[in-house]
């Protein structure tokens, strides 16, 4: 059976998800490629189509209040992207890719599928030696004042903060890349935690709140892959290898990266590129964006 990549955007992003398709292309002859169209414009929808990808308006898998909606419809994705297999049917395996991200290594990028063949799903967690702060911590007179963390605040409001401390200081699984298996056992249960997640109408975030309790509370076991799979650039930037042409992690081994992310860098997402001073493994710099070029 063959593999489906699938991702989303809207007009704002749709520059985005053009990168990322040019950086999917060379891989086109292994997978295919379909949209989640959540505000696309005709121009947009048009490119694609004249490329022979699909593209599908998806629903909302759970009952929100419209006030909580307030007309964001790029939400639905928080939770269309663990439907894949409903909208996309015939496909053995799923791959799904934020539009800020896109392909710098295609044999790293390939660890998500063996993981998702191997395990039934494959995510990265948002750990590294290159990511400092694992925990935001506020002290009052030598005394912890309020502890934080992205499972403690998305768990604390959507489910209680009694489940919120406990995994407080636990790893946060990084929804902006991940795949399954069209036979993942653990996928009711994922879809389970999706709608709890939602149920007070908080949609931001679910995804990360089911991702932490079927593994962590479930023991649903995923493939956990390592950071250079998927590494966010917001928080370390990496080095650049002119020999390959590719970005790497910034430490030793300098292994290639896959996917390069850019959650969190607002100005970089914008459609004006920006330049940053890279380092090489030559110990050279050089002013390079992060963004696929072609």
């Amino acid at each position: 059976m063959k593999n489906l990549i699938v991702s989303s955007a809207d007009e704002k992003y749709a520059h985005l998800l053009i990168e990322l398709y040019y950086s999917l292309k060379q891989l086109l002859t292994k997978y295919d490629f379909a949209i989640f169209d959540c505000g696309l414009q005709n121009e947009t929808i048009n490119f694609f189509k004249s490329e022979n990808i699909k593209l599908i308006k998806p629903e909302w898998e759970f009952k929100i209040p419209s006030y909580k909606i307030r007309g964001r419809e790029n939400l639905k994705i928080q939770f269309s992207r663990f439907y894949m297999d409903k909208y996309f049917p015939g496909y053995g395996n799923y791959i799904w890719l934020d539009s800020d991200t896109w392909v710098n290594c295609e044999k790293t990028f390939e660890l998500y599928l063996q993981g998702s063949e191997k395990n039934g799903f494959s995510i990265t967690p948002q750990v590294d030696r290159s990511y400092k702060r694992l925990i935001d911590v506020r002290w009052l007179f030598g005394f912890p004042k309020k502890v934080n963390s992205i499972n403690y605040k998305n768990i604390s409001r959507s489910i209680s903060k009694k489940l919120g401390r406990k995994y407080a200081g636990y790893y946060t699984m990084n929804a902006g890349c991940f795949a399954y298996n069209f036979k993942f056992s653990g996928m009711d249960k994922l879809r389970s935690n999706l709608k709890l997640a939602s149920a007070k109408g908080r949609i931001f975030g679910s995804d990360q709140v089911a991702l932490a309790l079927t593994h962590f509370e479930d023991k649903v076991d995923y493939e956990l892959l390592p950071s250079y799979c998927n590494w966010l650039c917001e928080t370390k930037l990496p080095k650049f290898c002119s020999k390959k042409n590719l970005f790497v992690e910034p430490y030793l081994p300098n292994h290639n990266i896959g996917i390069m992310h850019l959650a969190g860098m607002d100005d970089d997402r914008k459609k004006e590129l920006i330049f940053h001073k890279i380092k090489t493994l030559d110990e050279d710099t050089i002013e390079k964006p992060l963004r696929y070029q072609k």
